[in-house]
């Protein structure tokens, strides 16, 4: 059976969904995360927003010199993508849309051989996935700022269950990855 592992940042008073607050922290310590988590996964579900925001990117990021290596964008581009949407009719970026109710499809995928389902990003989609205590892992990457405003994790979701704390590693950078299952 597959893990569905949701990965996130998150700052120190719980916004998520900045990437401007976030970049500055992505040392070595989180691309070394980041590879592991990638590299051990076979898929990535997705919302209609985080899909958009990556399906513009790394079709046409630049690879290697001080950037992203070459081996993450090559497999951020060729790994099967899932995109939750009631909207999106069509995709690229060797996504499918999800067609119909999210959960048992989620829940079929979870049931088959293969690596980990990766899942980036929070939104409207962590309440249909946390209601039917579809996620196995919470990834989530504290990072040393302070917003005071943004959206903030899980902020829509009602009744959220008690999280056990798996692992804790911190990075140089100050970000600390918290690895929480629900209870």
């Amino acid at each position: 059976m597959r893990k569905l592992i949701e990965s996130n940042h998150v700052s120190l008073g719980g916004e998520v969904g900045s990437n401007e607050w976030a970049f500055p922290y992505l040392d070595e310590d989180h691309l070394a995360y980041a590879k592991d988590l990638l590299f051990g996964a076979d898929m990535l579900l997705l919302g209609r927003k985080t899909y958009e925001g990556l399906s513009s990117a790394y079709p046409t990021m630049p690879k290697g010199d001080g950037g992203v290596p070459a081996d993450f964008v090559d497999r951020m581009n060729d790994i099967p993508k899932y995109v939750a949407s009631t909207t999106l009719r069509h995709t690229t970026w060797n996504a499918t849309v999800i067609s119909g109710d999210v959960a048992p499809f989620v829940a079929d995928l979870k049931q088959q051989p293969g690596g980990n389902i990766v899942k980036y990003g929070n939104g409207p989609l962590d309440v249909t996935l946390m209601q039917h205590g579809l996620i196995d892992e919470f990834h989530l990457l504290v990072t040393p700022v302070a917003t005071g405003r943004g959206r903030h994790l899980f902020e829509d979701i009602d009744g959220a269950p008690a999280m056990r704390l798996l692992d804790v590693k911190p990075f140089k950078s100050g970000v600390v990855l918290l690895t929480y299952t629900p209870s």
